[in-house]
Parts: structure tokens; sequence; C-alpha cells
């Protein structure tokens, strides 16, 4: 059975027989049907419990489940799974099921509308799980390049706000220091020679009002025992970790330059056609979209796409088709006249141009004499001849660019539009209404939190973190809920990722903390003895004064420090390791403990707990999921646990969803759990820690 169009469902309802019908309305469709029937909440949370729901189907009139409810148990239950309204009769309203949680509303008598909305939603679901897959994968790619970073033989480190956080082993060597634990921090200043450093600040300010992407420089450098050496360094812009820095490539000037310019070239470069390859065009088009956003330096993103390349590969074959593919390229070099232009090989049949020519009015009789030349353009490979037909899609670049991704996706839905016209296949794309760029979109997010916390609409919940072995106390996790106009909650992930680019972050986490703290003092003035986990962003890293404020607020509240646990994802701290260090010191010197959040993705992960001396350690989310049945999370959660423990560091199993979770990670030694298991984030702390002793 293909996993294509198998499609498992849980459909709510009090009658079976119209179950059984939309199960046959969906076979028809095309789908390999797996399926559950509930009628009330205890019901659902069994179906979702034997079966990983693709979709749900939710009949409006069930009496005992509510829409809302479904959703409701439906985030409970930590399960992505879109709901379907369904009615019987052609009631409803659409808008009330969609306000609901329902993505849509269909009559299980039409058929036609059932099977057509089932397509659609599982192929959304589909490509939801293709992207998480993806994710998962980029994090892997991420982990094979900092491997062949660590292996390779050139020198190479990446600075941030001119402080090294990152250098290979070579580069180590270059400089004679023996880990990377004797450079972080290190000022690259400092391996300058002084009759040097005026030159490189020069050259440095000069490459930061350039933006250039790739510099390079002749410069002497000194080695840890104090003698110098010339050497040739490349500066590009790159990100680690997500955090924008300039990788600095060192090369000894008595290296064949001739090889490397060769070499160079060949990395930049389509061996079919000779022009730009994708890789190095996506890094012009950050730039692009850098100067359109700050330097208001407009461009056009330009997707040319040969449209009969099927007709074309029927008639000479695939491997002749490389020859059509060349011919073409020549040919888009030699119409388009301009120096500036940036052209690449984007995809097997598809060409990329970068166009500082981006008005509308200039630009559309450019691509119209371009699309001339390609529509009927014949190509001779040996005996054959063949036409080619193309297609142009455009994306503008202005100030409000959003990014490369974003652009990507824009551009390929006017290629979409292209294609489909019957004439004069060119289309300029136009965002729509309500399609905001990411500066606008920080700019409303950054709106609408200054008026939450003017009108009080942030709250705390809490999540019980159980001891698995009897240890006394109650902990809490502590998270920041936000409410919009209406009082429903605003998932975290919307607003967070903005309040940090807008400097919001750090006001939060000021509220969490000072709303926190008081919270702690009234439990203390009623008895009780509690610790609290407070989540720290990388807002609260940049601000020095945090540190007296906190203590100031514990000298009033008179609330014990060690009441305190602070915690920060370890990809931030990894980022902004530094500051992570003087605020871990400072916080430990108050007698506050830290944790690390989302620990154990790195490479070495306990390479960190050199530098940020943790007390806890929670482990990350793709490690805990299914791991009652996942033998390589277990193995990898295993050898954490036992690591840390060796080290004489406190472990915590985070999203705890079901019993056999709960029993692989007592088994393992895990010290403490917190989870839906065990009780969902709640406004009140009212979890029975006494029952898991």
């Amino acid at each position: 059975m293909s996993s294509d169009n198998l499609l498992r469902l849980v459909i709510i309802g009090n009658d079976v027989n119209d179950a059984e019908m939309m199960i046959s309305t969906i076979k028809s469709a095309g789908f390999a049907v797996r399926a559950k029937h509930a009628m009330d909440q205890d019901g659902l949370a069994e179906a979702l419990q034997a079966l990983s729901a693709d979709i749900v189907l939710h009949t409006v009139d069930t009496p005992a489940l509510g829409l809302e409810q479904t959703a409701q148990c439906l985030r409970q239950a930590g399960k992505h799974a879109p709901i379907v309204a369904v009615t019987r009769d052609g009631s409803g309203d659409v808008v009330d099921c969609m306000q609901q949680g329902a993505v849509d509303l269909v009559d299980s008598n039409n058929r036609e509308h059932l099977k057509l909305v089932i397509t659609r939603t599982a192929d959304i679901q589909r490509q939801w799980r293709e992207l998480k897959k993806f994710e998962a994968a980029l994090r892997e790619s991420e982990k094979r390049c900092r491997i062949l970073l660590d292996s390779s033989r050139d020198a190479i480190c990446y600075v941030h706000d001119g402080m090294h956080v990152y250098a290979n082993d070579s580069y180590l060597n270059l400089f004679g220091y023996e880990a990377l634990e004797d450079i972080e921090g290190l000022p690259l200043m400092d391996l300058v020679a002084s009759e040097d450093q005026k030159k490189i600040k020069s050259f440095l300010r000069d490459l930061q009002k350039a933006a250039a992407d790739n510099e390079s420089l002749d410069i002497t450098l000194t080695h840890a025992e104090g003698h110098t050496f010339a050497a040739h360094m490349e500066f590009s812009s790159a990100t680690i970790d997500g955090e924008a820095c300039t990788q600095i490539v060192i090369r000894d000037q008595s290296s064949n330059k001739e090889l490397e310019e060769q070499l160079s070239y060949l990395s930049e470069r389509d061996v079919a056609t000779g022009l730009y390859n994708r890789n190095f065009f996506m890094g012009q088009l950050e730039s692009a979209i850098r100067r359109a956003t700050q330097e208001g330096q407009n461009a056009a993103l330009i997707e040319l796409e040969i449209t009969n390349i099927s007709e074309i590969k029927d008639r000479i074959g695939v491997a002749a088709t490389d020859v059509v593919v060349a011919d073409v390229a020549k040919l888009i070099q030699s119409t388009w006249n301009e120096d500036a232009a940036v052209l690449a090989r984007f995809g097997e049949t598809s060409y990329t141009l970068l166009s500082s020519i981006w008005e509308p009015a200039k630009l559309k009789p450019e691509l119209s004499r371009l699309l001339s030349e390609l529509n009927g353009h014949i190509c001779d490979v040996e005996t054959k001849s063949v036409t080619t037909q193309a297609c142009i899609g455009v994306v503008q670049l202005d100030e409000n660019a959003p990014d490369a991704n974003e652009l990507l996706a824009r551009l390929e839905k006017a290629i979409a539009q292209a294609r489909a016209k019957d004439s004069d296949q060119i289309a300029i794309y136009l965002p729509r209404e309500g399609e905001l760029s990411q500066k606008q979109l920080d700019r409303l997010w950054k709106e609408k939190l200054t008026l939450a916390l003017e009108k009080q609409r942030l709250r705390l919940v809490f999540q019980p973190i159980v001891s698995l072995h009897g240890d006394p106390g109650e902990r809490y996790d502590v998270f920041l809920r936000l409410l919009d106009e209406d009082g429903n909650i605003v998932p975290a992930g919307e607003f967070i990722p903005s309040a940090e680019r807008t400097g919001m972050s750090e006001l939060l986490d000021r509220w969490l903390i000072k709303t926190a703290i008081d919270k702690l003092a009234q439990a203390r003035q009623s008895g009780e003895d509690i610790i609290f986990f407070l989540k720290l962003t990388a807002g609260s890293l940049q601000t020095p004064e945090l540190i007296s404020w906190l203590a100031d607020l514990l000298r009033e509240s008179r609330v014990p420090p060690a009441s305190l646990v602070f915690e920060i994802k370890e990809d931030v701290i990894v980022t902004h390791l530094k500051q992570t260090k003087c605020l871990v010191k400072s916080l430990q010197e108050m007698h506050c403990r830290f944790a690390i959040d989302d620990f154990g993705t790195g490479l070495n992960p306990f390479q960190l707990l050199k530098a940020i001396p943790a007390d806890f350690l929670k482990i990350d989310r793709s490690l805990m999921e299914n791991i009652g049945e996942d033998q390589d999370n277990q193995e990898t959660v295993r050898a954490l646990t036992d690591t840390a423990h060796s080290l004489g560091k406190v472990t915590v199993g985070q999203f705890v969803e079901d019993a056999a979770s709960l029993s692989v990670l007592w088994g393992m030694g895990m010290n403490y759990v917190q989870g839906h298991f065990l009780q969902e984030p709640s406004e009140e702390m009212n979890y029975d820690f006494s029952s898991m002793n």
C-alpha cells in the first residue's frame, strides 16, 4: 500500500452509517482509508492514541463533543491534524466553524465537494509533514557542514562583532592554540600584527559599508608564541547557528593562487552551462535583499523556464537535453544586455536572473524581447532540431522584501501564473493584501505587544516538573501566554521571533520574571515551598543591567534566589556564548540556578558545559518524540542522561505524552519529567506532587 494515498481519519459523530458513507466517498477519490470513530471526548482521546490521524472529520451536531473541544483535545494530545466540519443537511456557518478551529465546512451529501476538500486538506497535511522532515534534514545538513568545517585543511573561523565564535583545528594550529576555548571570545584584532592593525580596521569598515559578499586582504598575522607570518585572508558573509557573522578563510601566500582561482571559479559555476550555480546565486540574492531593504536599491528577481522540455527529451533523449539547456543559456546571456545582472542555472530547466531593471514599465519590454527570442528558438542537436518554448516569472525586491525563502515561493507562484497563460507568458508577482514582509510583520507585532502590556493581556501558566525518584519540593516550568483582543491564546511561535528582532523580548522577559517572583512571594506567605523555571530569550542577554534589576527585585520580594532556575535554549547559548557566560556566572553568584533548554542536538553537546556550568539539562523535544517506542531516541537520551549524571548534572525529560514514555525515562534514570501526560500548562498551581512518590 502506497503511503502517498493512505489517509488516516478520525470521524466524530453519532451516526455510524454516515461515517461509513463518508469513508466510501473518500475511497472513491483514490485514497486508502484507515479510520477510527468517536462520539465523545473519551472516544476521541482513544482514537488519537490508536491512530496518527491525518484529518479529523467532525459532524457539527454531535451533542457530546463540540468543535472547540475537538480542537482542544488535539492540542492536548500534541497532534497536528486539520479538522473538517461536516453537516448533513446543508446547515451550519462556515465562518463560525473556522473560528472554532475547523479548516472548512462541507455537506456530507455533496460528495464531490467532500472529495475536493479532503483531497486539498490531505495534500496540505502531507506538505506539513514533509516540511518537518526537511527541517530535520536541514538540521542534519548543518551538522554535516560543521563536520566539514572542522575537518577542512583551510584555516577557517567565524567572527561576530569582532570576536571569535568558532574556529576549526587548522585555524587553531595556524595560530598555535590547542582548543576552541582558548580562542572563543578573543578579538580578531589580537591576532593581527601591530603594524597592520590600522590596515585591517580600515578594510573592515569599507567591507561593512560596501556590504560585499567576498573580499580578500593580504596581511601580517601574529602567532601565539609571538612570531609573525604573512597570510591571505578571505572574508565573506555567513551565519552560524542562525546568527549573522563573518567567515574568514586564511591561506598561506605561498599556496598555488592559480589553482585556488580555478577551484573558486568551479565552485561558483554550473558545469553544463557555465552560468553561476544555485548556491552562488542564493548568496547574491541575500545580498540583493539586504541592499533593497536597507539601502533602497530595488531589483527584480526573474525566473525563466523552458516549458516544453518533456517534448524535447522525448525527441532527442535525456542526455542530449543538456545541449539545449546550454544553448538557451548562451541565448539569454547574449539577449539580456546588462553588465550588473547575475544569471544562474537554478533548476534542471530553469534560469534565474537578478536585474537592476525593476520598474514594470521598463522591465516588461525587456522581458517581452527576451521571451520572443526564447520562443521558437531552434537548437540543432546532432542530426535533429528542436524548438524551445518558455515562460517568465518576476518578483520585485524593494524595502518591503521578505526573506529569500518567501521570495522564491512568490517566484514559483509567478511562474505558475505565466505558465497558465495562453499567450504573453510573463507574470510579475503582486503581493496580496495582507501579505506582509518581515519588517512589516515585526512592526505590527511590536505594536500588538506594546498594547498587550498596556492592556494587561499577558498571562503566566505553570506546568509541573516532577521527580521520578521522590525528591521533595514542588517545581513548575513557567510559560508566557499572550491573549488577543478576544481573549484567545496566541501561540508563542507567532510573536516571539518578531519580539526578539524588535527588542520587545527583553520587556516580555522582565514581565515574566517580575510576575513570577510576585507569585512566588505570595506562595511563600502561604507556607508553600516552590521552585520556578523561568525562560530567558536572546534579548535579555544583551542587557547587562538585568542582574542588578533582578537583585533588587529579589531583595524587595524576599524570595530566596535558590527558588529560581533560569533557562535558555541551547541554540541561543551557542549564538551568544560570551554573554551567556557572564549571565550564568552572575546568576550563580546570586545563588540562582541555571538550565540549558532543548539540550542534546549539537554535535558535541557536553562541550558546551565547559563554558556554561548549567545545573539542569532539559532534553530537546526532537529526542523525546515517541521515545516509548523509538529505539534510536532511547539510545540517544540514555547516553545523554548517563553522561550528564557522571558530570553531576540533573536531567529533565520534557514533552512526556504517555505512560510508555514515562516508564522508559524512569528506567534510564531521568531525574525529572514534564509534559501533558502529567498535566498541561495551567494558570493554577494545583498538581499533586505526592502522586509520584
